[in-house]
């Protein structure tokens, strides 16, 4: 008897490409053994509600779409009572945890991939009553993501977030936050944090990540002081991009949990994704929670 595949696709995603690569992916699951159930997205968490009506009758999850469309997957998958394996095809426009796990949007080279049934256990992290899979964060630049029209992302690509990130500069603002972790507490005022399981954040090496593991239990934590002048501002942007750690101005660590005690006026993000203004915060890791083919 074949097994059942679940193939949930935001048609929407990276100028629509899903759609003319269906037929490769369903036969490809097809000649794997499977028989292959799809489901369009057609609005905000619609993956999520889809997974928690039909998860449980599948014993695969195929994804096809961007960080956002894995991230309601994610979070669909996570209310099942056994959470399904996942194969993420990435199709939308930077594909950072896709990056990290070294996963091909070619649907070609994906089902050679997934033809090897090599599964790999991930972390999962826990925000309040949410989960993402690489990273969450607040500050400068965190509202380009979602604030960028499909349309630009479609014809720019990565250099869409640049020029749309162009436009916030003048409005960068220093956010109160209070951070307890299990073996320190600090409190201070931030431009920028993020919290990250993934060696690729916007489409970019993170700092001091390039060895981090996705399933050892641990995430990793980078907060930004604000600079006090241009000079200040050019050493911050110095160690970002040589993905080193100023002391001065950064603060860098690893934990398997967090409490923040959060300014009311961040914005958080959530993969990419709108996450709200809570004013605190629970960060959990689930360790080897979801298993990917990769």
């Amino acid at each position: 008897m074949r097994k059942q595949c679940m193939l949930v696709f935001n048609p929407h995603a990276g100028k629509g490409k899903v759609k003319s690569s269906l037929f490769a992916i369903i036969n490809g699951f097809f000649s794997m053994g499977y028989l292959v159930s799809c489901f369009p997205t057609a609005y905000k968490n619609h993956a999520i509600e889809l997974i928690q009506y039909h998860g449980s009758a599948y014993d695969l999850l195929v994804c096809c779409g961007g960080d956002g469309t894995l991230n309601e997957v994610i979070n669909g998958v996570m209310q099942l009572e056994k959470p399904l394996p996942i194969a993420y095809i990435p199709t939308g426009t930077v594909n950072d945890f896709a990056n990290t796990l070294n996963l091909s949007g070619n649907v070609e080279k994906a089902m050679e991939i997934f033809a090897k049934h090599e599964f790999f256990a991930c972390d999962i992290c826990g925000f309040n009553e949410r989960y993402f899979t690489y990273v969450a964060a607040f500050g400068a630049f965190t509202e380009v993501s979602y604030d960028t029209p499909q349309s630009a992302k479609n014809m720019l690509g990565r250099a869409a977030y640049f020029l749309e990130g162009l436009k916030l500069l003048p409005k960068i603002t220093t956010y109160h936050m209070k951070i307890t972790a299990a073996d320190r507490i600090i409190e201070d005022d931030f431009v920028f944090g993020a919290i990250t399981n993934a060696r690729s954040v916007a489409g970019f090496q993170s700092v001091n990540t390039k060895n981090a593991q996705l399933d050892d239990g641990e995430f990793e934590v980078l907060l930004i002081r604000m600079p006090q002048n241009p000079l200040d501002l050019q050493i911050i942007i110095t160690a970002l991009l040589k993905q080193e750690i100023n002391e001065k101005f950064m603060e860098f660590f690893t934990a398997s949990s967090l409490i923040i005690e959060s300014d009311p006026n961040a914005n958080w993000t959530l993969d990419g994704e709108e996450g709200g203004q809570p004013a605190l915060i629970q960060i959990t890791i689930k360790n080897k929670a979801v298993s990917f083919l990769v």
